[in-house]
């Protein structure tokens, strides 16, 4: 008897696990990843950082993202493996493994930690790492339990471990790596599906299952010239080589269409909603703070003691050992610590995150700027940044969905594909309106203020009324 184990979840129901079929070797090796302590160090990182502050049931974990993500990668290489014109097992293998272990290198609070790190180590080339590379780091390592339970599995020293960390680290450039990194991959097709229900946003739904029953595996070219549109590289006679990636009948445009709004209505109404957005400003600038005391060792001023892992990590240069001790519980702990015995600004901060007392924005429209949005501005950039840089932070974030092939280059796994009846297959772009109007892009520009006094002085020059909801 089949000998198996399965996973309830919220967005997929059964996740199952097959463990004895000989055909079966990446579920024994998934199932065991999961298991070792770097994996389950995601269950003490949430997938949404702090928009649990606006949405309170955002209370979800990478944990959980990641095997939703294995889940489906599972159905998109089955599709693959079905339509590929020349079927490769040891690539199906190591795209399917990249997509359970995609995350594991996210720090705690993952926006704000990598934000803060950026700004402590700009002065110190070569040493900040993103979540990509800490992620190919623990996976290819020699000493962690990921590349142990694939030397078990699939031998050769754990040779799979390199192939999995050099995929999660490079653009994807053939149908296995679209799988876990393109336009449609199962990493956004969890996570739309996952962060709509647990916020409970009304925004966002896609129709999955008919989204993959049109989903076929089509031929084009490698390379996308700037500018030219899909309709004439993909009609050319030209020696160009052919990849294979996916792309969807004719009859699926509405429903690839409501896939890209989705992720546009998400990020502008969750990923970049001014509350969630401003708690992310306060955590990036304790944690910046908190490195700098840290960096003076025995003599630092802060009420953790000296053996709290926030404090070892950046007492030091990053290494992995130190980084695989943070999660969201310890960077928490040091927050309430400090909330209730430390003193200076960094006390200051660390009450304000802990009970929640949200800094206030002013935003900008970038795009069509009004009279009052010029002068607002054009205020706080000469009048108060100057002398008060400490206390307004600046938050810029582009809101770009989906790029047009004519108007800059796009590879071609990260565009979406139509196929026509008779024809070769084509840029969603060129068939959508809705897309289209997408491919502009737009810019996100707020102003916080941890002095609300200073923010009403900014409302009272330019005359706008205070109704900023919460």
């Amino acid at each position: 008897m089949a000998h198996f184990k399965r996973i309830r979840d919220p967005v997929h129901d059964l996740i199952i696990f097959d463990l004895e079929n000989r055909d079966s070797e990446v579920d024994k090796a998934a199932w065991q990843l999961i298991n070792v302590p770097e994996f389950q160090r995601l269950r003490r990182v949430k997938q949404l950082g702090v928009s649990e502050f606006t949405f309170p049931g955002a209370t979800h974990t990478r944990f959980a993202h990641s095997i939703g993500v294995f889940h489906v990668a599972r159905k998109l290489m089955t599709i693959a493996k079905n339509q590929c014109s020349d079927w490769n097992p040891n690539k199906a293998r190591v795209a399917l493994i990249a997509a359970l272990l995609h995350d594991i290198g996210h720090g705690p609070f993952s926006h704000a930690f990598e934000i803060a790190e950026i700004d402590r180590l700009k002065d110190r080339p070569g040493l900040y790492k993103d979540h990509e590379h800490w992620t190919a780091e623990i996976i290819a390592s020699e000493r962690h339990g990921v590349r142990q339970v694939l030397k078990e599995i699939f031998g050769a020293n754990g040779a799979i471990a390199d192939d999995v960390a050099s995929l999660l680290t490079t653009d994807p450039t053939d149908i296995y790596a679209a799988v876990v990194s393109s336009s449609f991959d199962a990493d956004r097709l969890d996570y739309l599906q996952r962060d709509r229900l647990m916020t409970g946003s009304g925004a966002g739904a896609i129709d999955f299952e008919w989204l993959l029953d049109n989903l076929r595996v089509v031929q084009v070219p490698s390379v996308v010239e700037e500018g030219e549109s899909a309709v004439a590289i993909d009609r050319s006679e030209s020696p160009t080589e052919k990849i294979e990636t996916f792309a969807f009948e004719e009859k699926a445009l509405q429903a690839v269409e409501a896939f890209i709004l989705a992720r546009y209505h998400l990020y502008s109404q969750v990923y970049l909603h001014h509350a969630t957005r401003g708690m992310e400003q306060m955590i990036s600038k304790f944690l910046l703070e908190f490195a700098n005391e840290s960096a003076r060792g025995v003599v630092a001023n802060l009420a953790v003691h000296e053996d709290h892992p926030l404090r070892t990590y950046y007492a030091e240069e990053p290494n992995i050992r130190r980084y695989l001790d943070l999660d969201d519980a310890v960077v928490w702990s040091a927050i309430e610590i400090t909330a209730e015995r430390g003193n200076g600004s960094l006390k200051d901060q660390a009450k304000r995150i802990r009970d929640r007392k949200l800094m206030k924005s002013v935003a900008i429209d970038i795009q069509n700027p009004t009279a009052l949005d010029k002068a607002r501005r054009r205020f706080i950039d000469t009048k108060l940044l100057p002398k008060m840089e400490n206390s307004i932070f600046v938050d810029r974030a582009p809101l770009s969905i989906y790029k047009d092939a004519q108007r800059e280059n796009v590879k071609p796994h990260k565009r979406v594909y139509i196929r026509r009846k008779h024809d070769e297959p084509v840029d969603v772009a060129r068939l959508s309106k809705p897309v289209q109007a997408l491919a502009a892009g737009e810019e996100i520009l707020r102003y916080y203020f941890l002095d609300e006094s200073v923010r009403n002085s900014v409302l009272k020059v330019t005359g706008e009324r205070d109704d900023e909801t919460r």
